[in-house]
C-alpha cells in the first residue's frame, strides 16, 4: 500500500503502512507511528487519504 495521508490543513503525515476494519496505521518521519480511526478519513483521491482534523490534533493518535 503506497498511499499517503494528509491532515485537513494540508500537512503531510506519512504513508499508510497497514489498515484493518476500524483504523489505519500511518508511518511518519522520525520513527513516529499513528493509529487513526477510519471515521476520520474525509476523502481519498486514489493516492492520498485526507483526514478531517488539523495537524495540531495529530499527537493524540501517536503510538510510537
Amino acid at each position: 500500500m503506497h498511499k499517503s495521508a494528509r491532515t485537513d490543513d494540508g500537512q503531510p503525515i506519512g504513508y499508510i503502512a497497514a489498515d484493518d476494519e476500524e483504523s489505519i496505521i500511518v508511518l511518519a518521519s522520525r520513527f513516529r507511528e499513528y493509529n487513526i480511526p477510519k471515521l476520520h478519513v474525509k476523502a481519498f483521491d486514489g493516492s492520498q487519504i485526507y483526514l478531517d482534523f488539523a495537524s495540531n490534533e495529530l499527537e493524540q493518535y501517536r503510538i510510537a
